[in-house]
């Protein structure tokens, strides 16, 4: 894994997706989130900052994936340029990876994550309005509680002290600032629609400054007392999106439970098998080791065999030669009792010696 990264930070081309996914499949999560982070580029760059900001949102997804709710610190890294991971997936408008990096930080952080701002004061909510992401911009509200909502919209930025709705009414997003007035009870609407940015503009100022026509009309239908100001169905329809994304989220914790479990349980078995493997190679070496003392004692049985059957052999063959030796001497003790005899002059009778 250590080495996908290191080559994918010197890349400029398309990454190997075949082999990363090769690299995820024996790296555990801790591991690769360490890897993840303390390699970079010269500009510091992280991995993961580097996929998104290249536009390989697949590598991001893969890298990821793995990591919910242990990749804070990671997701609070910045470039260069102040951006975090989030702020460049809302650059680039995928909404999908925006999604896994809210369901990736831990819940407690979520609001912090896009409240952060990068080098210009944008949040990830301003960066969104800019752009006139509109799915996005209730992607990361819904992810947040009303007073978080409120707050998140009460930032100004850095230098020209604009909120998210500023920037919407500067650019005339009038979906995008329709979502973010709906996405809290109207009654917390007016003190947001008063802010002043810089320049001593409100939201419905700064859309009427540069003729945005559409979002000065719907600007100036919240520019109602509050009392007469009933909860919209809007407000009701962004509340039932939150509550799909919450049961989401809950699914998605049961899910990761479960997962955890059937890993325990693989874990526990892929143990009970190694024990039951090193069981059966203990077992086969000593039946090896029986074997081999086995074979070396009937080797000895047969030495000695042979040994035994050479001296057989021998004291047969020395039998041979003495059963031979006799056979001729009874064969010449033969002959000389068959010979006639003769006699000598004292009439003696002599035989040849038999030898």
């Amino acid at each position: 894994m250590e080495q996908w990264i290191r080559k994918y930070i010197r890349a400029s081309g398309a990454p190997d997706i075949t082999s990363l996914r090769a690299a995820l499949a024996t790296t555990p999560p801790d591991q690769l989130l360490q890897l993840i982070t303390t390699i970079r580029d010269s500009k510091s760059y992280t991995a993961l900052l580097l996929a998104i900001s290249r536009g390989h949102p697949e590598i991001a997804h893969l890298l990821l994936t793995p990591l919910r709710e242990i990749a804070d610190e990671l997701l609070f890294e910045k470039d260069e340029g102040g951006h975090t991971a989030l702020h460049w997936a809302v650059e680039k408008g995928d909404r999908e990876l925006v999604e896994l990096i809210l369901h990736t930080v831990s819940s407690g952080k979520k609001y912090k994550l896009i409240a952060v701002k990068n080098g210009v004061g944008y949040t990830a909510l301003t960066k969104a309005a800019v752009s006139g992401y509109t799915e996005i911009v209730e992607t990361l509200l819904i992810s947040l509680s009303v007073e978080q909502r409120v707050s998140l919209l009460n930032i100004q930025t850095n230098r020209y002290l604009n909120t998210a709705l500023h920037r919407a009414a500067y650019s005339g997003h009038t979906a995008a600032l329709r979502s973010m007035l709906t996405s809290i009870p109207p009654d917390r609407v007016s003190a947001l629609l008063s802010i002043n940015n810089r320049d001593s503009r409100t939201p419905l100022e700064e859309a009427e400054s540069w003729g945005r026509k559409e979002s000065v009309e719907l600007l100036k239908s919240w520019k109602r007392p509050v009392l007469a100001v009933p909860v919209t169905p809007a407000f009701w329809k962004f509340a039932a999106l939150q509550d799909a994304d919450n049961q989401r989220a809950t699914a998605l914790a049961q899910a990761e439970r479960r997962i955890g479990l059937l890993q325990d349980e693989a874990e526990q078995h892929a143990a009970a098998l190694a024990n039951q493997r090193e069981e059966s190679q203990q077992q086969i070496a000593a039946l090896q080791e029986a074997n081999n003392q086995m074979t070396a004692e009937l080797a000895n049985q047969r030495e000695e065999s042979q040994q035994q059957i050479v001296a057989l052999q021998e004291a047969n063959n020395q039998m041979t030669a003495d059963m031979a030796a006799m056979m001729e001497r009874l064969n010449r003790l033969d002959i000389y009792l068959r010979t006639p005899t003769d006699t000598n002059e004292t009439g003696d009778q002599f035989h040849e010696p038999l030898g």
